[in-house]
């Protein structure tokens, strides 16, 4: 195999050399088409990743989804942050870029979780949290002597630095804010989530958040001052402590600035604290509700989801001013034809609801239930890494056939994100607040529903494991380096 030899590694830089560093995070488009899809939200590791180098290199970053990567370009060292379903494409990048003599590092949920299998395609990996490992490793490699592995122990939420937000090209993505980490990890513990049982909750200084977003964020400066002051959190759960969450949104009032997050379902039912969230500037929040079927939400032990209780709360967010948005899945133990087939009438009964993500549920191998459906022998045969995107079905449900969750996910993703589903979410929701930048988070929210329509859009993908080819350029790539995919069954 062409990677059986060992690579050289770099030697000491010259003095007058000054290191160049690229930071990437790679993509791979849900219909394996080579598409790219600029949003509000994106990937802000490279910026996280940059601002852990020191002040004497030259950083230059670059996010997938966006724009493609310069292959005539040369760096010392490169960073790649991925998701499992990326892994082929990245291990591709990495292994030109070594055949011309660069550098390169992987990092991130999957290299962390397969690192032997990484370490062929890579010079080292880090396994841990940044903080600690990015400036050991630049450090090393600056020295001449680099290691396969990077897994020093996390330093903790307070050692967080200030993400490099002048690095951001706003033009490659006219809708993108600026994001910003408050806490990390969440404390509940659903089975299909890659946080259970991998990565504990806990949350940075106030003060430090306060800091980094009035000293160091960069805005967008596009659609004439429209999204001017306007950030996300980047938290998989910025309410996985109330009580954090209330002296957050106290520290945020004074700043006046209007910014989007993502948590639980349960922190919602507290009235009083979503008002605090609107008075702080709070105006889109995102939840993953999953499911509206009972026994879904049972088999994810997703229990902080009331179903009896989501209406109400669904009206009070958005009299409040903030748009609720959530994501649904399919393809789970509880699922029925019966249940698939209803689910736009259960979404008409709640008259406000909105949603901007539909997948299938997807057992990524470091969770419970990925652990549970390889006991019970149930995870589809050929499935690869590519295939843990959220969009292709990786195992046999209970009480659905493959075939049957495909044809739900179609149908369901041409209804939610038709035209006529985003005129009734602008007539229902325009004018239940007269908080200030509400109507315009809510014209905003209309491209992130049509785009629930993007992932079906290659209609001879089959979306079950093992049965998709790979992106063509990959597949091209691959067979001419002598690389193979990483089979996970």
């Amino acid at each position: 195999m062409l990677l059986a030899a060992p690579w050289p590694r770099r030697l000491v830089l010259e003095p007058r050399h000054r290191m160049r560093i690229a930071v990437i995070a790679t993509y791979t488009h849900p219909t394996r088409l080579r598409l790219k899809e600029p949003s509000i939200m994106q990937s802000s590791v490279p910026e996280l990743i940059a601002g852990l180098c020191p002040p004497h290199v030259e950083v230059e970053i670059f996010n997938e989804k966006e724009r493609d990567i310069p292959m005539d370009r040369h760096w010392d060292l490169v960073f790649f942050s991925y998701l499992h379903s990326f892994y082929e494409h990245t291990k591709v990048l990495s292994t030109l870029f070594r055949q011309r003599g660069m550098t390169t590092v992987a990092g991130g949920r999957h290299a962390s979780y397969f690192p032997d299998d990484a370490q062929q395609y890579f010079d080292a990996v880090i396994t841990g949290e940044p903080e600690a490992n990015v400036p050991a490793l630049i450090e090393d490699f600056e020295k001449g002597q680099l290691q396969p592995r990077y897994q020093r122990p996390p330093l903790g939420p307070a050692a967080i630095r200030p993400y490099r937000y002048d690095l951001i090209d706003f033009t490659h993505n006219k809708l993108r804010l600026p994001g910003i980490e408050a806490s990390r990890g969440c404390p509940f513990s659903c089975n299909f989530c890659v946080l259970t049982g991998n990565e504990r909750y806990r949350y940075r200084p106030v003060a430090h958040v306060i800091d980094e977003i009035q000293q160091h964020m960069h805005w967008n400066p596009n659609f004439m001052g429209l999204m001017d002051d306007a950030f996300v959190f980047l938290d998989n759960n910025l309410g996985g402590s109330p009580k954090y969450l209330r002296e957050l949104c106290e520290a945020l009032i004074p700043l006046k600035k209007t910014w989007g997050c993502a948590l639980t379902f349960n922190v919602l039912k507290d009235e009083s604290l979503v008002k605090l969230m609107a008075k702080a500037g709070c105006r889109y929040v995102y939840t993953g509700l999953e499911s509206l079927n009972p026994d879904s939400i049972k088999a994810m032990n997703k229990g902080q989801n009331k179903l009896s209780e989501v209406d109400a709360v669904i009206r009070r967010v958005f009299s409040a001013g903030i748009l609720l948005s959530f994501g649904l899945i399919v393809g789970s133990d509880g699922d029925t034809n019966a249940y698939l087939e209803k689910l736009p009438e259960y979404l008409s009964d709640l008259q406000y609801f909105s949603v901007t993500f539909l997948g299938i549920v997807c057992p990524y191998p470091e969770t419970p239930f990925f652990r549970e459906l390889q006991a019970e022998n149930r995870l589809l045969p050929g499935t690869l890494s590519r295939d843990y995107d959220g969009y292709t079905l990786c195992h046999r449900p209970k009480s659905l056939d493959t075939s049957e969750v495909v044809e739900h996910f179609h149908r369901l993703c041409a209804q939610l994100g038709s035209l006529p589903n985003i005129a009734r979410h602008y007539w229902s929701k325009l004018t239940m607040s007269d908080m200030p930048r509400y109507k315009q988070t809510i014209l905003f929210s209309g491209p992130e529903i049509v785009s629930i329509r993007n992932p079906v859009k290659n209609t001879a993908r089959r979306y079950i494991a093992g049965q998709d080819a790979l992106e063509y350029w990959d597949t091209q790539q691959m067979a001419q380096l002598g690389l193979q995919p990483q089979r996970l069954t």
